[in-house]
């Protein structure tokens, strides 16, 4: 894989700041049973929490501040509206989120390159977004391109899906996830894509040729995708505690990864 065809052009990922352990303990989330061998019991004819998008609104409010630099707002809307979708499914996953690093984002103006809102300068020109921290900011942040937000349906969710995975994860988690899946993406930078991009089509599940077509992990993934993997049942036990399991239903689970 070159390096090119990830967010940076050098290969370089955000430090991260990992959930505390006992905050882990504290809001457990099924979806990393699944991962780690075990069972989760899947809801049928489960409903979506009445208080999750409140819930979320509550936690953009208090948690994420959205610089405009000139943005329309309906497109501040269209952010803070897929961030709702995102995070309304799981109060667990919210309250981690709360728990958490405060954020800043970023919407990029047209032409404008990320490092001059003080992002790496290592940002490849073609990242329609990113997500990015360090030990040293009071804040994490994620950048988002005006112009890439009425392209790419899936902008957000693939960022903010970064978001979570670096915030919101144990270390022990993110451990889980590079486990079950370096055996397939060789590098951690992959894995983590591979989670967005899985994240992304739980929203978005349309996709387009120009999406399949994309270089790099992003259109190997995406070609990949399918209803009866583990890591999509992971993703979707995330997201949806209260949905079915992703794949085949109970007793007819085809074993194994899937790829």
């Amino acid at each position: 894989m070159s390096l090119p065809h990830y967010e940076t052009v050098d290969g370089s990922t955000p430090e991260i700041t990992p959930l505390p352990a006992e905050h882990g303990r504290r809001l457990p989330l099924s979806a990393f049973t699944l991962l780690d061998g075990g069972d989760v019991f899947e809801s049928r004819g489960g409903k979506p929490p009445p208080d999750g998008a409140a819930r979320a609104r509550a936690y953009l409010k208090a948690q994420v501040t959205i610089a405009a630099h000139g943005a329309p707002p309906e497109q501040l809307q269209r952010v803070e509206g897929d961030i709702v979708r995102q995070l309304s499914g799981n109060l667990q996953l919210i309250g981690r989120l709360e728990a958490s690093r405060p954020v800043t984002i970023d919407l990029i103006p047209p032409g404008q390159p990320m490092a001059k809102y003080g992002y790496p300068r290592s940002v490849s020109p073609n990242a329609a977004g990113l997500f990015w921290d360090h030990p040293e900011w009071e804040r994490a942040r994620i950048a988002l391109r005006q112009d890439k937000l009425g392209v790419e349906p899936h902008l957000v969710f693939h960022e903010v899906a970064h978001a979570i995975q670096g915030l919101a994860f144990t270390q022990e988690e993110n451990d889980l996830v590079y486990r079950t899946m370096l055996r397939t993406y060789r590098h951690r930078a992959m894995v983590d894509e591979v989670f967005a991009i899985y994240s992304e089509r739980e929203f978005v599940p349309a996709v387009t040729q120009h999406d399949l077509r994309a270089p790099g992990v992003y259109g190997m993934a995406r070609q990949r995708w399918d209803e009866g993997h583990l890591f999509t049942r992971f993703v979707r036990n995330l997201y949806f505690p209260y949905k079915p399991l992703a794949g085949p239903g109970s007793g007819s689970m085809s074993p194994g990864f899937g790829f």
